[in-house]
């Protein structure tokens, strides 16, 4: 960092403000960019200070609440929807619905579930032939029985 005095700029600057101010700004919705643009910072300054300060788990827990702040926005947006221009409230909801899956994918991103696929067509042919192989066997099975002695017959159906 010795060749970059703006970013030891930066980095000091947000050593001096209260570390409440990033986070609420990130929870209240905010992105990385607007926040650097607000406080006049560049954005590798910012990353680099969360780094250092391992505030990594506190800036996810933000955008966490982020999330739950645009789910209830989408919900008023629906609610009040205008009938002069639908399209751009659905286009609204959509974004902040997006950006909720991105910053809480527990809770508000797709969940993957196991595709089952059952072709009856394949059950009922598979059926078929294992009644087939049972048939074959039965048979064969006699004909062994059919061609012992008299007492190995007796002694085998017992």
């Amino acid at each position: 960092m010795v060749g970059n005095p703006k970013r030891k700029q930066d980095i000091a600057f947000l050593n001096q403000m209260p570390e409440e101010m990033i986070f609420s700004m990130v929870e209240s919705g905010k992105s990385i960019a607007n926040i650097c643009i607000e406080l006049g910072i560049s954005k590798r300054a910012l990353d680099d200070w969360i780094e250092e300060n391992d505030y990594g788990a506190m800036i996810t827990r933000a955008r966490t609440r982020a999330a739950d702040l645009l789910a209830c926005e989408t919900i008023e947006i629906a609610d009040s929807m205008a009938d002069s221009n639908p399209q751009r409230d659905v286009q609204r909801i959509r974004t902040r619905q997006w950006l909720a899956e991105r910053w809480d994918q527990k809770t508000y991103g797709l969940q993957k579930a196991t595709q089952v696929n059952i072709n009856i067509q394949d059950l009922r042919m598979a059926a078929l032939r294992h009644t087939e192989v049972l048939e074959d066997l039965s048979t064969e099975n006699r004909g062994h029985i059919a061609h012992l002695p008299v007492d190995n017959a007796n002694q085998h159906a017992e």
